[in-house]
């Protein structure tokens, strides 16, 4: 087809072509640089872990895990989704995932420029030998259990899905 163009048909091909390779270039550094930035500026911290429900059939217990998104960028983002491991003193407890990929951009709790937002999570795990002690103290409301979460979130500016990695320790 180039080849039938005239010659000012050609210039026009070409700078077309020319003008879409500098706003991908533009849009791929702009995505680059907002990741560093979200990495640097956005992090995640276990803000609450509280007992919801024992099965005691079932010998399982709920808990709510407060995650708290701390945003100090000048931008607007959400969190699609939170993979997580969790121990409880100590011992491996479990895997949990928060999903929101089928709630709308617009549905899902902004964590708004310079602030914070807690997002809660039921996670369930079951009793064994191996953590008796800690879960009688969760039974009967008694301090005294170290949570440790670890896992990686994403997060979602108007641009890009960014990875983040987070790990906190809660002593109740």
């Amino acid at each position: 087809m180039l080849l039938t163009l005239g010659r000012r048909g050609k210039l026009v091909v070409i700078g077309a072509g020319i003008t879409a390779v500098l706003i991908f270039v533009a849009g791929w550094l702009r995505t680059v640089g907002e990741t560093e930035e979200v990495l640097k500026a956005v992090r995640i911290e276990v803000d609450d872990v509280k007992v919801k429900s024992v099965d005691w059939d079932n010998r399982r217990m709920t808990v709510a895990i407060g995650f708290r998104i701390f945003n100090d960028t000048d931008k607007i983002v959400t969190l699609s989704k939170i993979e997580y491991n969790v121990t409880l003193d100590g011992i491996n407890v479990g895997r949990g995932i928060a999903s929101y990929t089928d709630v709308p951009l617009v549905g899902r709790a902004p964590v708004y420029s310079k602030g914070s937002t807690v997002l809660p999570h039921d996670f369930t795990f079951d009793y064994s030998d191996s953590i008796s002690s800690s879960w009688d103290k969760l039974v009967r409301g008694e301090r005294g259990v170290t949570w440790n979460i670890k896992g990686t979130a994403d997060i979602e500016t108007a641009f890009s899905i960014i990875p983040l990695e987070f790990e906190d320790t809660l002593t109740m």
